[in-house]
């Protein structure tokens, strides 16, 4: 392994530079609401309490995980001295991409083997909501999830993989609206080993095995 395997990530998604401001949220989408010709009698009618929905909506289900410490949402695991591949697959995932401020959605693969801790597979899971409720591009999110297993967990090595539909593109001209895209990364001891790659991902179901 290498001396700086267990250094802290570099970043995890766009940090916001200050705490988000709940009011200013619901007026500026008050504003953009107006901006796109929406009239007072519907701001103060029917759609009175959309801005309180679309701040809570973002506030807790799309950039909740700003708040979040990955550090203690996984926990500290528990001492066992296997070593044996762990895999959690299919976990639902969605972010917001910082270009468009649209949200993309999908599922993470995971895969870590242990270097003398064990850790619960809702941890896992919700450490994978903490890093991706962010203002974040799935690459950085695929990195950070790597990156977090290894770092935090102890990990000898870790491999995430991440499948998403991202509005952006589906909204793209001239797209068919059926694109996926697939991110990979690899931390610890799997960043140099291509045989332990291998048998990760065929455990995965991700790459054909002979």
């Amino acid at each position: 392994m290498h001396d700086d395997d267990h250094a802290p990530p570099a970043r995890i998604g766009l940090e916001p530079a200050r705490a988000f401001d709940s009011a200013a949220f619901e007026e500026a989408v008050r504003a953009m609401l107006r901006a796109c010709g929406v009239g007072d009698d519907d701001l103060a009618g029917h759609m009175a309490n959309t801005p309180k929905r679309v701040r809570e909506l973002w506030e807790r289900r799309l950039l909740g995980g700003h708040g979040s410490d990955p550090a203690t949402i996984l926990g500290t695991g528990f001492d066992d001295p296997r070593q044996d591949l762990v895999v959690v697959r299919g976990i639902a995932v969605h972010g917001v991409c910082p270009h468009h401020l649209v949200p993309f959605r999908g599922v993470a693969h995971v895969a870590y083997l242990p270097g003398g801790r064990l850790h619960g597979f809702g941890r896992i899971a919700r450490l994978v909501d903490a890093l991706a409720h962010r203002f974040t591009y799935q690459e950085w999110l695929t990195r950070d999830i790597a990156d977090a297993l290894v770092h935090h967990g102890r990990a000898r090595g870790a491999l995430a993989v991440v499948e998403c539909e991202q509005l952006c593109l589906l909204l793209g001209e001239d797209r068919r609206g059926d694109e996926r895209v697939l991110t990979t990364a690899y931390a610890g001891c799997y960043t140099d080993d291509s045989v332990l790659r291998q048998e990760a991902l065929r455990t995965l179901e991700l790459t054909s095995g002979t």
